[in-house]
């Protein structure tokens, strides 16, 4: 790759960055807004799941998103047509002339996890599918999203389409942060989308024993850090950020969410699904964060997955790498009302903790009736509550021992053009 001409190693660490845009698309809203103020209000999206997306004997509850038109009307696959519309929303949101994008500075960042599971289903079941255009074909692909909002903003940067489980949102966000930082971009678009309600992946995940069981209402069975959590509902959703470099912003007058004021991804390789139950990664992880930004957090968007291991390793290694600072934080997991959106889980999580940065509030671990007093945080159960926010971090854990995190901030330094409500 050529290194643009005016790329300066000596000035790229103290490249500051910020995110100037949001947009998503989840099962409790189809656009930015609806998804926060149904989070900020504690609804959950769990219901139960009819065929085709499961056909098991057992009843089964998930979260499904309302598909796009355009994947319905036109048989798009819903995965690229998630990121399509929350990419759009965000560069609306950032205030970016979309005709500006098309240029070797704007770069994109998009994951998937999987790919289009939809298009391979139908495909897959059609007896003639050899036969089928290329095109459907390639929209299996993992990197179909990025691919596609690339070609709809006509960029000619790089375009990166990274697979980490269930930290893909998150971990493309990261390297959207290193391509400004390093001057290879002036603009990224990040984040992910995922569309996993399919047979063959929930038939998988109840297998393995990580979805939630004992269900009798679908919409309270989903339990992070509580004393009888049994495990995740899969959800569909995308989010996208715009990442900007700061004099870029400042250039064409644009205002921001945060700064990107740190981030890091290790790996724990115990296993496929399990986590070291030591948390040793995990908590080399967050040393090496506070190293980078040593003020504690106001906020932790946790991963909580409601899984028994995950909870209490995740919750430990925080109260371990914080220490007394973990009494006067507020934490809170987002997939009791979301469910788990897998693959996107990251990009919508870090998405609704700036949006918590801008309202000052924390949303609530929807459905903590009975918060498991091993884990020993506050994690703010089942309301809302109003908080000053200067600094939070993000935290994601895929499977295959795919561990990120992320801080983000209020900008300071320098002229205030914080977005507000």
């Amino acid at each position: 790759m050529t290194i643009p001409a005016r790329f300066d190693a000596s000035s790229a660490a103290s490249t500051r960055v910020v995110i100037t845009g949001i947009g998503l698309w989840t099962p409790l809203g189809s656009d930015r807004e609806s998804t926060w103020q149904a989070l900020v209000a504690g609804r959950s999206a769990s219901r139960w799941l009819t065929s085709p997306q499961w056909t098991g004997t057992a009843r089964m509850a998930g979260a499904p998103c309302e598909l796009p038109r355009e994947s319905v009307e036109h048989g798009i696959d819903p995965v690229i047509a998630l990121a399509r519309r929350v990419s759009a929303e965000a560069v609306q949101d950032a205030g970016l002339d979309a005709r500006l994008l098309s240029n070797e500075t704007t770069g994109v960042v998009f994951g998937t996890s999987k790919g289009g599971l939809h298009t391979a289903a139908r495909l897959l079941a059609n007896p003639d599918h050899l036969d089928e255009p290329v095109d459907a074909w390639l929209d299996v692909w993992p990197n179909a999203a990025a691919r596609s909002i690339a070609a709809s903003f006509e960029c000619t940067g790089p375009v990166i389409a990274p697979i980490a489980a269930c930290a893909t949102g998150l971990a493309a966000c990261l390297r959207a942060f290193e391509l400004i930082r390093d001057g290879r971009c002036d603009v990224v678009l990040a984040g992910s989308a995922d569309a996993s309600l399919q047979p063959t992946i929930l038939g998988s995940f109840q297998r393995l024993g990580i979805l939630a069981r004992h269900v009798y209402d679908p919409s309270t069975v989903c339990r992070p850090f509580d004393r009888n959590r049994s495990g995740f509902v899969v959800g569909e959703g995308a989010g996208c950020l715009i990442l900007e470099s700061h004099q870029h912003a400042v250039a064409r007058g644009a205002r921001w969410y945060a700064e990107w004021l740190g981030g890091r991804m290790l790996s724990d390789p115990a296993g496929l699904t399990q986590l070291d139950p030591e948390g040793t990664s995990l908590k080399r992880l967050l040393q090496d964060l506070r190293g980078v930004v040593p003020e504690p957090p106001d906020y932790i968007n946790l991963h909580g997955t409601a899984t028994l291991p995950n909870d209490r390793v995740e919750s430990a290694a925080v109260r371990a790498v914080l220490g007394a600072d973990a009494d006067r934080i507020a934490c809170s997991s987002l997939k009791g009302g979301l469910g788990h959106l897998l693959g996107a889980a990251g990009s919508v999580e870090l998405a609704a903790t700036l949006l918590a940065i801008r309202d000052q509030i924390i949303p609530p671990t929807v459905n903590l009736f009975e918060p498991d007093p091993e884990l020993n945080l506050d994690f703010t159960p089942r309301l809302s509550q109003r908080c000053r926010i200067d600094r939070a971090w993000k935290l994601s854990l895929g499977f295959g021992g795919h561990l990120s995190a992320a801080c983000v901030g209020r900008l300071t330094g320098v002229g205030d053009r914080t977005v507000h409500p």
